[in-house]
């Protein structure tokens, strides 16, 4: 399974030919555009299924499959309150849940960014026991801890270790939270302001299978987005 998670900044139907060398099964794309805006593009040829989340057209979360080696339906258990922290069923060659975030700022800080993952991972804790793929724009680091929120970053990844579900950035390039080498973030896009905010984790039994994963560069992406994306390949 190739899976590619990017925050498109924004009008994907555009960047989609971009990340189509990957050869993805799914991709997790914040800032995606509703499929209503797509219908003047011939891209959308290229897209099997489409699930999509936001109250702006512009502006969502989209989770898309690029060939029918899988089937992603919403999960039962979908809060909206949790809107952009979305339960998934992914079936097909391999079988697991899959959650897509997008974390974002709130009206209320404490429960912005990282927080709104601690408060939706620990709502969803019975999903984890299974399979699972968590990806998306975190838009949280190790580095943030010190600013105060109702869970950290540390404290969402000892959350998900305790389930056996890790980052598997960390795992394949053996770096530890906060140190990271390969940015996925240049604030305002300024090569001097990496940040490492993109995230895929999975479960051990996943992650036991993971063959490799690519960073996207400042070169090659920076002209597209902000954001790199990050592609992850687990084998069967």
């Amino acid at each position: 399974m190739k899976l590619v998670t990017w925050n498109a900044a924004m009008r994907f139907r555009d960047k989609i030919e971009e990340i189509l060398p990957f050869s993805a099964d799914i991709l997790v794309i914040p800032e995606c555009e509703a499929p209503e805006k797509w219908r003047k593009s011939n891209k959308i040829q290229s897209i099997n299924q489409f699930l999509w989340f936001g109250d702006n057209p512009n502006k969502g979360i989209g989770i898309i499959t690029l060939n029918n080696n899988y089937q992603i339906d919403i999960h039962p258990s979908y809060n909206k309150d949790f809107r952009y922290i979305i339960p998934l069923i992914v079936s097909g060659d391999q079988n697991f849940n899959l959650f897509a975030i997008w974390a974002q700022n709130t009206n209320k800080k404490y429960y912005s960014y990282i927080g709104q993952i601690y408060l939706a991972l620990n709502h969803y804790k019975s999903l984890l026991n299974d399979p699972c793929i968590i990806a998306g724009d975190w838009n949280s680091n190790k580095i943030f801890d010190y600013i105060k929120r109702i869970g950290t970053h540390s404290e969402v990844v000892e959350l998900l270790k305790s389930f056996g579900i890790m980052s598997a950035y960390h795992t394949y390039f053996n770096e530890e939270h906060g140190e990271e080498t390969k940015p996925t973030h240049y604030f305002r896009k300024d090569k001097d302001r990496p940040f490492h905010i993109d995230y895929v984790f999975a479960s051990e039994t996943l992650l036991k299978q993971l063959s490799f994963i690519e960073v996207g560069s400042f070169e090659e992406w920076i002209k597209l987005s902000d954001h790199t994306p990050i592609y992850v390949e687990i084998k069967k």
